[in-house]
């Protein structure tokens, strides 16, 4: 028995601890997600909340034939697209998360270029069509396996590679567009 199984017997159980130690391992992987779909501070963190709310209530209907990760992602990137879905004007603000964007360097001029890189990268990536762009987060942020994506978005292992196929070729043509050269 793995140490998730662990802390959801605990919880199912009467003790709160198990659920807490769910929260305190996987609440900034959730954060993650969520930001990196939608680039809104204040939202990432309120949809965070909404999903391990989600979370508590069906913990119990879990029946634990994937990993406890995979089904939590999946609720993170339903519940982020529930909230792009109700709020169809959104705006992003400045400013990400895009590891996979930030420079090595250590002076001011590195930090400003990697920031402002990681910017575009940012608002880039919001262009990419949300079907895509939860594959390529999934992938190329959180790094998960094709076979992890498939089962988080209930789809096939050739879709996932399609998706992220498609959402690389949506952001390598928006980084062109703008004028990026990081293409």
């Amino acid at each position: 028995m793995n140490e998730d199984s662990l802390y959801i017997k605990q919880f199912l159980a009467g003790e709160n601890e198990g659920f807490e130690m769910l929260v305190r391992k996987y609440q900034n992987r959730v954060l993650n997600i969520v930001y990196s779909l939608i680039s809104l501070d204040r939202e990432s963190e309120d949809i965070m909340q909404e999903v391990f709310f989600k979370v508590y209530r069906s913990l119990k209907f879990f029946r634990q034939q994937s990993h406890f990760a995979t089904w939590l992602y999946r609720i993170a990137v339903n519940t982020t697209y529930d909230f792009l879905r109700k709020r169809k004007s959104f705006v992003s603000n400045d400013g990400g998360i895009l590891e996979m964007s930030a420079f090595t360097g250590c002076g001011p001029r590195d930090t400003l270029l990697a920031k402002e890189k990681e910017t575009i990268i940012q608002k880039a990536l919001l262009t990419v069509p949300f079907k895509f762009r939860s594959a390529l987060v999934l992938k190329d942020i959180e790094g998960l396996s094709y076979a992890q994506i498939s089962k988080v978005l209930c789809c096939r292992i050739g879709t996932v590679e399609s998706k992220i196929y498609r959402a690389r070729r949506f952001l390598k043509n928006e980084l062109l567009r703008s004028g990026g050269d990081m293409a």
